[in-house]
């Protein structure tokens, strides 16, 4: 299932000390290694994300504990048979849950540099954003799905981005909202659910 929590940048760190108990050791480093505050509680709504999905679809209570694998892609230690994937922008979360290969990347619409852009696409790619209505829009289209493609061999940001093209593309899924870009990958049919606040708390 695929997991989404929208508006996050409406919360502040109040909410850090709400659900810090909550959170593993391991989690509880990681949130404390970030320095912006909205990077902070993302990374904390996504790992509950997470533990809300485990206890509704497997009834796993225990808190997550991360292993890393090839180029660093986490698994669950204690349960590597169930696959997951976290991602989240700066207004909004995804965690995606399987049983088997899975990616998500969520991206906030937002304007992309020409330079940047350059980086990740191809020459036709960049051409055809400069075509379209909405070029910041496609930018982050494209962004999104090329992320989540990485994100499926573990390789993540160490892959060529120019390397990924529209052939790629077949495999990934899609959400189109006013305020970010959901790409996600699995290997079978997957449910969206939307998440608020309260079933986190009670994880």
């Amino acid at each position: 299932m695929l997991y989404i929590f929208e508006n996050t940048d409406e919360l502040n760190e109040i909410i850090l000390e709400k659900t810090n108990s909550l959170l593993s050791i391991q989690r509880q480093q990681k949130v404390d290694s970030l320095r912006m505050i909205h990077d902070k509680i993302n990374s904390t709504l996504v790992y509950l994300m997470l533990c809300f999905g485990l206890k509704n679809e497997y009834g796993i209570k225990t808190l997550p504990v991360f292993g890393s694998g090839k180029n660093g892609k986490p698994f669950l230690y204690d349960y590597e048979k169930i696959y997951f994937n976290l991602s989240h922008c700066r207004n909004s979360c995804a965690c995606i849950i399987s049983d088997s290969e899975t990616a998500v990347d969520i991206a906030d619409y937002r304007k992309i540099s020409d330079n940047t852009a350059k980086y990740f696409c191809t020459n036709e790619q960049f051409t055809d954003a400069e075509k379209s209505d909405d070029k910041a829009k496609a930018l982050v289209r494209l962004w999104a799905m090329k992320e989540c493609f990485s994100k499926i061999s573990g390789d993540g940001l160490l892959m060529d981005f120019k390397t990924i093209t529209e052939k790629n593309f077949k495999q990934i899924k899609c959400i189109d909202s006013d305020r970010y870009f959901t790409a996600y990958y699995s290997e079978k049919d997957t449910k969206v659910k939307k998440i608020v606040l309260s079933d986190l708390l009670d994880t």
